[in-house]
């Protein structure tokens, strides 16, 4: 019985590596990504198809955005890494305490911090473990909504990313990885425009869609599973496809 519920919550495979496990010590956001998604992301890319560039939708303060970095310049893959976060706050109980001023402008549970405040520290915390963990190599964040990322995305924008470097947009991607908005019609949203851009042979792996959780998530994923061109390659217990060729 306790196997069977430890399958259910905890992944089968885990990445063992002393540069990640560092990472997690360090960077805010370590209780958000788990151990099968860490696997997952080693999987996607030691298998990543000639060409594309990886893709991160939603960064937070940095864990799964060094992680991925730090694996990529393992296994010596140089290719172009984006990330996009609006760094906009949503508390736990927004939408049953609309009315609460005070509580729309503070972080849950606190009297003294606000939003604003936890914004920016929660950003300044993905900038200086990027730059700490990754100098050699920063990815390209740009602080935008993944809806505005992919509309530029298809229009070959050139920005400044937050690090101060331009950012070329556009092209294939060869792995993306969703980690934005978790309700179903954002989910599913991120995960077409992302399947629209991927090349045959590329990676799409949702955060928490694993099927014990209650997120919209949960149901693309399933939804994903009834597409003819995308094989579903792992539950870790998230979701990994691949595009078929």
């Amino acid at each position: 019985m306790w196997q069977k519920i430890r399958r259910q919550f905890w992944p089968e495979k885990s990445l063992r590596d002393d540069f990640v496990a560092r990472i997690r010590c360090a960077v805010a956001g370590e209780g958000m990504l788990v151990e099968g998604n860490i696997f997952c992301f080693d999987y996607a890319i030691r298998h990543l198809p000639p060409e594309g560039a990886v893709l991160e939708i939603g960064s937070f303060g940095g864990m799964s955005t060094n992680v991925i970095a730090a694996l990529l310049r393992k296994h010596g893959e140089k290719r172009p890494f984006f990330t996009c976060d609006p760094w906009h706050y949503e508390g736990f109980y927004d939408k049953i305490r609309s009315g609460d001023v005070h509580y729309m402008n503070h972080v849950d549970g606190s009297d003294s911090i606000t939003r604003a405040e936890y914004t920016d520290f929660i950003r300044d915390s993905f900038v200086r473990s990027t730059r700490f963990f990754n100098r050699a190599a920063l990815p390209h964040t740009l602080q935008m909504t993944s809806d505005d990322f992919f509309g530029d995305w298809g229009n070959r924008k050139n920005h400044e990313d937050i690090f101060g470097n331009r950012a070329q947009l556009g092209g294939p991607l060869a792995f993306c990885y969703v980690d934005g908005n978790h309700e179903y019609e954002q989910a599913r949203r991120d995960a077409e425009n992302a399947l629209e851009f991927l090349v045959p042979g590329g990676w799409l792996l949702l955060d928490d869609s694993a099927d014990h959780l209650p997120f919209g998530s949960v149901r693309v994923a399933q939804e994903l599973c009834r597409r003819t061109d995308l094989k579903l390659v792992l539950k870790n217990p998230n979701y990994l496809f691949q595009k078929k060729g």
